[in-house]
């Protein structure tokens, strides 16, 4: 078998804590990378940039998820599976740099600078948020490849500055796809609804927790078809998109977390149709 890291042959089983680490290839700001490597010892945890990285394990082989935050300063990613203080493998990815294009918007000011009953909704829905990103599932819900909830026209791709009403700055940390109001929405992935309700910023909301800290979004419904909950296959539709929130018109916006970062949803895509292309 080979690892699915792209181009890198699969780990030597000889490799030990003398060695340098295992250069893996490169990794953008944003981006995804998904690690398969040997179990050395059955008590091995994995470690990058000395903080836990839960993974799947079989016993012996095991995949985790690698990510690289927007927001990120271009240190050299390296990874150790260890037992106790022992290392028993390293691993490294080299960071490049990644410009990411400008867009201008024009919204409700309402919507930009928010009254005090706005904000205090606003930050009660992040108090649920964070409690439901710090619960996610003890293994991988799903065993096949990712897929875009839509292959319609991208209004908006990941990493895009914006610059609301020419005054208010931030990043868009999704991907928005062209819907009229009333289309059907799929499940990406397999993985269990965490979160099926309305929210300030994202209007009508489905979030589906797919296990390991990797969660998807789906904002700006018309309407959610599913229940907080329930486990959902790849491709069931869970709602209708509309333009509920903050919005400039009818889209769906989708959002990829992973670890608590969001990064871009076509990067895991991507990976995880080389991982399991290389299991068939």
């Amino acid at each position: 078998m080979k690892i699915i890291f792209l181009f890198t042959a699969f780990l030597p089983l000889a490799a030990c804590a003398s060695q340098p680490p295992l250069h893996l290839g490169n990794i953008h700001p944003g981006e995804v990378r998904i690690l398969q490597f040997q179990v050395k010892d059955p008590e091995a945890k994995l470690f990058c940039r000395d903080l836990p990285v839960r993974y799947s394990s079989n016993g012996k082989l095991a995949r985790a998820i690698l990510i690289e935050t927007y927001f990120s300063d271009l240190t050299p990613y390296t990874c150790q599976q260890k037992k106790g203080d022992r290392v028993l493998e390293s691993y490294s990815l080299k960071v490049i740099a990644k410009e990411y294009e400008a867009e201008f918007l024009k919204v409700d000011m309402k919507k930009i600078k928010l009254n005090a009953k706005d904000q205090k909704r606003a930050d009660a829905e992040q108090l649920i948020l964070d409690k439901i990103y710090a619960s996610s599932n003890n293994d991988f819900f799903f065993q096949l490849p990712f897929q875009e909830p839509m292959t319609s026209f991208k209004t908006s791709i990941y990493g895009k500055k914006r610059v609301y009403n020419n005054h208010k700055k931030g990043q868009h940390l999704g991907i928005d796809y062209r819907a009229a109001i009333g289309e059907k929405v799929p499940a990406a992935n397999r993985g269990r609804v965490v979160l099926a309700r309305d929210l300030f910023y994202t209007g009508w909301t489905v979030l589906i927790d797919h296990g390991l800290e990797v969660f998807t979004n789906y904002g700006h419904l018309s309407k959610t078809l599913i229940s907080e909950g329930t486990i959902v296959e790849k491709g069931d539709i869970i709602g209708l998109s509309g333009n509920t929130g903050r919005t400039s018109g009818p889209h769906l916006h989708w959002g990829v977390k992973i670890q608590g970062q969001y990064v871009d949803g076509m990067s895991l895509v991507t990976e995880t149709e080389q991982t399991f292309k290389n299991d068939k």
